[in-house]
């Protein structure tokens, strides 16, 4: 499928240079590129599933994923509240709460007052949690250096380019999908029968099983 880039490297905020299908892809052809890009991001999501895993062994630290994440974020972004560290991680505050209060009794997370605000609380990484955050980056660092050996730096910094502009895309517009999705294409029929796409996938669009693992 022949698509043409534009030749603007000044896009504005380090994004991607804009990707025109060519005046012959047709909305079928398109949606067969959107649906193979979806089962190669769910198996890039089971891959980095079964990583996470090792990195944390590797690391040796007694800390499961979703408590790594909150300490990643409290080292990298600094100390804040609660509810900015829920929103941070894009998560519920309660079960951000729940998590913070294991992490204060093991020793990785402390409260203390606001400065500004002494009915308020801040939360804290504490020098065992920095010790936590440095190890997993070191880990985590180690591996995809040996893993992206053979990449050239251009591939690295337009696989980096491109990562960064879907992960914007994907933000802006994650809120719309716990609507009812619509399809410009609901009319029309595809030419692949059912028994010809990829486990999960039905045909008739981006696979919906396994996409969002």
């Amino acid at each position: 499928m022949d698509e043409t880039a534009t030749t603007d490297s000044k896009a504005p905020g380090g994004r991607a240079p804009t990707i025109a299908t060519a005046p012959h892809d047709t909305p079928i052809e398109r949606e067969e590129q959107v649906a193979q890009l979806a089962d190669d991001l769910a198996r890039l999501m089971r891959g980095l599933t079964r990583a996470r895993a090792q990195l944390l062994a590797k690391a040796r630290h007694d800390v499961e994923w979703a408590a790594q994440i909150l300490i990643s974020h409290l080292a990298a972004g600094g100390p804040m509240r609660l509810g900015a560290l829920a929103t941070s991680v894009q998560s519920d505050p309660s079960t951000v709460s729940r998590q913070i209060a294991a992490l204060v009794r093991t020793g990785y997370v402390e409260r203390r007052a606001d400065p500004d605000d002494g009915r308020a609380v801040v939360l804290y990484v504490t020098e065992a949690g920095e010790q936590v955050y440095r190890d997993h980056l070191q880990v985590r660092n180690e591996r995809y250096q040996g893993m992206l050996a053979r990449w050239s730096s251009e591939d690295l910094v337009t696989f980096a380019t491109m990562l960064r502009r879907f992960g914007d895309d994907m933000e802006a517009h994650q809120p719309a999908w716990t609507t009812k999705p619509t399809s410009a294409l609901s009319g029309m029929t595809r030419t692949q029968d059912a028994h010809d796409a990829p486990s999960g996938h039905t045909g008739t669009g981006p696979s919906t099983r396994e996409d969002c693992r």
